[in-house]
């Protein structure tokens, strides 16, 4: 694996379980906080998985953000991956790859822990 180019941090903004029209269980959760090379970040991790599959220990995912760059700049983006819950803790390590508003790609590596609240992890180049 290359090195990182930098590291995010940040914290649960907000929780959604809704119903899909297919009767699948959505879960949407909004994060905020900071992204080295990005400045302030805000962006939604969505698992959607059926009911019988509630308990399911790992699947995919899809993100949604933008980033405010320290010089006023928004840049968007939206990725797609996996997520692995990590032995019976509440944390699920998530690996994303995210296409970005400028057409750079990047790829993140991070821990989602549900009891602190936070998402923190490490951006890659692709």
């Amino acid at each position: 694996m290359a090195d990182p180019i930098g590291e995010f941090r940040s914290t649960r903004a907000a929780w959604f379980m809704t119903k899909t029209a297919d009767g699948e269980i959505q879960m949407t959760t909004s994060y905020e906080g900071t992204a080295d090379g990005f400045g302030a970040v805000f962006g939604t991790l969505t698992r959607t998985q059926p009911l019988a599959e509630a308990g399911a220990s790992s699947g995919t995912c899809s993100y949604a953000g933008l980033a405010v760059n320290d010089d006023g700049s928004i840049i968007g983006g939206i990725g797609e991956g996996t997520w692995e819950r990590i032995g019976s803790e509440m944390r699920s390590s998530v690996s994303l790859l995210v296409e970005l508003s400028d057409g750079s790609k990047l790829r993140s590596e991070g821990v989602v822990d549900h009891t602190d609240q936070s998402w923190n992890g490490k951006i890659y180049e692709t």
